[in-house]
């Protein structure tokens, strides 16, 4: 063989091989080309709740107006709007000359009906001497013994009268019947207090309550102690904690609501009287389950036939995923549980560990092959 056909048979070769080369570059493209693109994330376990949205005004747990019982002139102010006070404290006190004086006047009374006794008492105990004796008749000795009797009535009288004394003059003195913090003061010195207004208003914000119109298909998913979640656009970046401390046991036949009752506390004196506040009341939740988005699952319906007549039928929801093992896509069905609006509760159908389908899944089919997407 000449040496111009050995060249010309090798290259025919490498023409031959470089198409068989191209032919099957090209059919592995279009095979990768194929796959689905799939974005994945692994199942885990979590905590996963459920809740109703409510509307209220955040009010005090506990809150009184202090009342002067005694209509005169203020002489003095003890306490101001936003101060701190105890149980006790005085706030402020109102003209008590004429109290004081009366205080002392029922005193030196007390003291000299205490002296009267005294003195009959003595006479008392030597007449009953003179009587078992028999030195005295029995009308001498009932005349000292009802002079006794007399002497003591003036004591007690005397006694009672400086108690009510005393009680006027400290009612002089306007003190708060709680501990909180004062929210309102509506006379100054010289002012003239009367009893039908309030000189005080005195609010404990250690508890917050917020009262809930709740309508009648959430009453009962909602019962004492259930969690919520308090949120108010003072503080748009903190969720509050609290409880339901109150179901009422009766609806409102108009608006068909029921009063909810829920306490907070408030220690750290965030949350003030008057405050509108959204109020998310836990009815169901469940720990260490396995949760996954709800964007993950894909939900079929299908109208199911129940019997007898055509139009007794049922809408049924089957949900599914789609899992990922070596680049290979299976449709797994769930049975579900809790459902919010961002979580779905897996009860059967799922394990943790397992890489499920977070885009892509709606042009998947079972066992098609995919292409995993890590960027």
């Amino acid at each position: 063989m000449s040496k111009t056909k050995l060249i010309f048979i090798y290259l025919i070769s490498m023409v031959m091989l470089l198409t068989i080369s191209c032919q099957r570059g090209a059919q592995e493209q279009v095979q990768e080309e194929a796959k689905v693109p799939v974005y994945v994330t692994q199942v885990e376990k979590g905590n996963i709740e459920n809740t109703v949205r409510y509307l209220g005004n955040i009010e005090a747990d506990n809150e009184v107006m202090v009342f002067s019982k005694i209509p005169n002139q203020v002489t003095s102010i003890k306490a101001y709007v936003n101060d701190r006070v105890d149980q006790g404290d005085v706030l402020a006190v109102v003209k008590n000359t004429k109290l004081e004086q009366a205080v002392k006047q029922a005193q030196a009374a007390l003291e000299s009906a205490k002296a009267n006794y005294e003195n009959v008492l003595t006479e008392w105990n030597r007449t009953k001497r003179l009587y078992e004796e028999e030195a005295i008749s029995k009308s001498q000795y009932d005349a000292v013994q009802a002079q006794k009797k007399a002497a003591k009535s003036g004591v007690d009288q005397a006694q009672a009268a400086l108690e009510s004394a005393k009680e006027q003059y400290q009612d002089s003195f306007l003190k708060t019947p709680i501990s909180g913090v004062v929210s309102d003061r509506n006379y100054d010195i010289g002012d003239q207090t009367s009893p039908q207004q309030p000189a005080y208003g005195i609010v404990n914000m250690d508890k917050i309550k917020i009262k809930l119109d709740v309508v009648e298909e959430d009453l009962a998913k909602i019962e004492k102690g259930n969690k919520v979640y308090v949120e108010v656009n003072s503080y748009p970046d903190q969720v509050f904690e609290g409880q339901v401390q109150t179901v009422y046991p009766t609806i409102n036949p108009r608006s068909r609501t029921a009063q909810v009752e829920v306490i907070l506390d408030n220690k750290h004196g965030k949350l003030k009287s008057g405050m509108y506040a959204t109020v998310n009341i836990v009815t169901e939740s469940s720990q260490n389950t396995v949760v996954i988005p709800s964007y993950t699952v894909i939900e079929k319906t299908t109208r199911k036939y129940l019997g007898g007549e055509l139009t007794n039928t049922a809408i049924e929801v089957n949900r599914f995923v789609y899992i990922i093992k070596d680049s290979v896509a299976h449709r797994r069905n769930i049975k579900t549980g809790i459902i919010n609006d961002d979580h779905i509760e897996v009860l059967t159908g799922l394990e943790p560990g397992e890489s499920i389908v977070t885009r892509g899944q709606f042009r998947l089919t079972d066992q098609g092959q995919v292409k995993v997407v890590t960027d």
